[in-house]
């Protein structure tokens, strides 16, 4: 049976590539197989990717919310779009979750040669890492060897800088994207040793797969979640499920702007996203 890319392309449809995208969710076998039965009664020739994600999405809710949520990951990171800035901050928040301390800078930094924005600064074990958080608006579009190399010169220029006396000193640079590389960009990045986060790249710790292994999502995985809200959210530098999770419904409501029962009804939809997490169990033994 053949199923439809968004290029046009017709692929065979794969049961276990199906299979695999439900497994991230955390849902276990006897779910997945439900699910995965379900899905393929309704899988018919010609049916476009989009349609079979909704498909998918669709069958999820029915087993948990915590599970669609999780799913849809990518879609509610174009959410934190169209500008970008918000993914910087939640590129910091992930980078906090792993013991960094990372931030969005206000201020620019001065090469050797001229001014630079740098997306996110990290710090960990004695060394500081230039960031350039690198959002598509669209998660079919990829970053390019054009932008890995001006990255790279921006990364030198920087150095050099540091090295008169201009600026801080740099030990790494990074490419975080929700993205994909292209394989010239990757084969620049690796040769000059840039450390490179996309979607599926590299595949022992890719955004992805950083973002699901501590369940790290952003809050606009929630259904009906308002772009006022999003933006206070932004605002107070909280953009991790797991973060609201753990407050209380009174400090969000006055933070936010919303009612008290508006807060606590975010917050159970948080703890339910991250359920099996540290931090929900933090924040059920907080309010027993």
């Amino acid at each position: 049976m053949q199923i439809i890319k968004s290029n046009g392309d017709k692929v065979p449809f794969s049961a276990d590539k199906v299979r695999a995208s439900i497994r991230r969710t955390g849902a276990d076998e006897a779910i997945i197989e439900t699910v995965l039965e379900n899905i393929e009664k309704q899988v018919h020739e010609g049916m476009t990717t989009a349609k079979l994600h909704h498909v998918v999405l669709n069958e999820l809710k029915k087993e948990s919310t915590c599970f669609a949520c999780r799913y849809n990951l990518r879609e509610a990171i174009l959410k934190l779009g169209p500008a970008g800035f918000k993914f910087e901050k939640y590129v910091s928040s992930i980078l906090n979750a792993y013991n960094y301390d990372a931030r969005v800078p206000e201020d620019e930094f001065e090469g050797s040669c001229t001014r630079h924005e740098i997306d996110v600064i990290a710090k960990k074990s004695g060394r500081t890492i230039f960031i350039e958080a690198k959002f598509r608006n669209n998660y079919k579009d990829s970053v390019n060897l054009k932008d890995t190399m001006a990255t790279w010169a921006r990364f030198l220029d920087l150095v050099d800088g540091a090295a008169i006396g201009k600026c801080p000193h740099f030990d790494e640079v990074w490419i975080v994207t929700n993205a994909r590389f292209s394989d010239r960009a990757k084969q620049f990045g690796v040769c000059k040793g840039m450390h490179m986060i996309g979607w599926g790249f590299p595949a022992e710790r890719s955004f992805a797969g950083m973002v699901d292994f501590n369940s790290l999502y952003p809050i606009t995985v929630l259904d009906g979640l308002k772009q006022s809200e999003l933006d206070a959210f932004s605002d107070q530098g909280i953009l991790l499920c797991r973060e609201v999770a753990n407050k209380d419904a009174q400090e969000i409501a006055g933070k936010i702007g919303i009612e008290t029962a508006r807060a606590q009804k975010v917050i159970e939809m948080c703890v339910d996203v991250v359920s099996g997490d540290e931090s929900v169990i933090e924040h059920k033994h907080k309010n027993e």
